[in-house]
């Protein structure tokens, strides 16, 4: 007559070896079962997570297409910046330099004229673009292109009635000089205010979303 083994706890089922082993946490499972992590264990973040609160990684968006008074700004600049040109280049042949040093002066004037109107089409150009420093640039040269105009029409009635002249004849542009002048002046300074008008005022906001660079 066979004895059974000593069970040192009757009654239990012992557990297989395959549900014991399914208790065991295998490698790279989270210890704590989908429980929240105990104090000190972060759990890894996925590769490319982006933080909030992270204002270093921003990436700019798209402006989109520019609004039409936008457009009608970069037309209105680029006019001024032709008929300025002409300008100057009818005023040096309307009034030539006289002297040994008349071509020089003739050819600085053509060149400062260049200068110049290459700097209506830049600004234009960044304008359009939606630059913010391009607007206030366009901004502070015309409010000074408007104070030289007042300037030389105060100091032209102010030396036609003085004598300090003694006798010479004062210099002055001719009306087609004075008619183009007026019109590059209204030109840049209505472009200018097409740049400040409610529908174009967001497109030189920078745009910004979280992100990475």
């Amino acid at each position: 007559m066979s004895t059974p083994p000593n069970d040192p706890h009757p009654g239990q089922d012992q557990p297989s070896g395959d549900s014991a082993g399914a208790q065991q946490p295998g490698a790279g499972q989270n210890p704590t079962g989908g429980q929240p992590a105990p104090y000190g264990y972060q759990n890894a973040q996925p590769s490319g997570y982006s933080y909030p609160g992270n204002m270093s990684q921003v990436s700019v968006t798209e402006k989109g297409p520019a609004p039409k008074e936008v457009e009608r700004a970069f037309w209105l600049i680029i006019a001024a910046g032709v008929l300025s040109f002409l300008s100057s280049i009818l005023s040096v042949m309307t009034t030539p330099v006289e002297g040994p040093g008349g071509g020089v002066a003739t050819a600085v004037a053509l060149v400062f004229a260049a200068v110049l109107t290459g700097v209506y089409i830049l600004l234009a150009i960044f304008i359009r673009k939606g630059h913010n420093w391009a607007r206030i640039t366009a901004t502070v040269l015309a409010a000074l292109s408007v104070l030289s105009y007042l300037f030389s029409l105060l100091s032209v009635s102010m030396l036609e009635g003085s004598d300090l002249l003694q006798g010479q004849e004062l210099v002055t542009t001719g009306p087609v000089e004075t008619i183009i002048g007026i019109v590059v002046l209204v030109l840049g300074i209505a472009g200018v205010a097409m740049t400040f008008l409610k529908p174009a005022r967001p497109y030189f906001q920078k745009q910004i979303v979280p992100g990475q660079f």
